[in-house]
């Protein structure tokens, strides 16, 4: 597990595990991210008595409709933000790697769009530092992932 800077000090901040995936599609090595005027993974927080596989799988219906095959473990990192909507967090990222399968509803999460990219040209452009730390690696180590 990797720790990423950016804590303040004299600052509280509470613990928020999350789940997140890097969706890929084999045809073309293009991964799925997701946008909502920001651009970030799929995924989020952990509601209470979830696994971080249960999380994801709930996580990527809300935000697309889809199921997901395929999960395999990526990577772990924290890392401390500001969030708008939960104020100071020490952010548990659970990240995988995962394909799209079935899909099962229409999103619940209408503002956000999936893109399909080449994920050089978005390093840098992710919301969060450690999301581009986890962009960085999978670059680095996508042809272990190939199936």
């Amino acid at each position: 597990m990797k720790y990423l800077g950016g804590k303040e000090e004299n600052v509280e901040y509470k613990k928020r595990p999350g789940s997140y995936a890097i969706i890929t599609r084999k045809e073309d090595d293009k991964v799925a991210i997701v946008t909502d005027g920001e651009i970030f993974f799929l995924g989020g927080g952990m509601e209470e008595g979830e696994t971080q596989i249960d999380t994801l799988k709930r996580e990527l219906i809300e935000e697309t409709g889809y199921s997901i095959k395929n999960i395999r473990k990526f990577d772990e990192v924290h890392s401390y933000v500001y969030s708008k909507t939960y104020g100071y967090i020490e952010c548990e990222a659970y990240v995988h790697i995962a394909e799209f399968d079935e899909l099962v509803t229409e999103p619940i999460e209408k503002d956000h769009t999936v893109l399909w990219v080449n994920p050089e040209e978005y390093m840098g452009k992710m919301c969060r530092p450690w999301q581009n730390y986890i962009l960085q690696e999978f670059i680095e180590r996508r042809n272990e992932f190939k199936v």
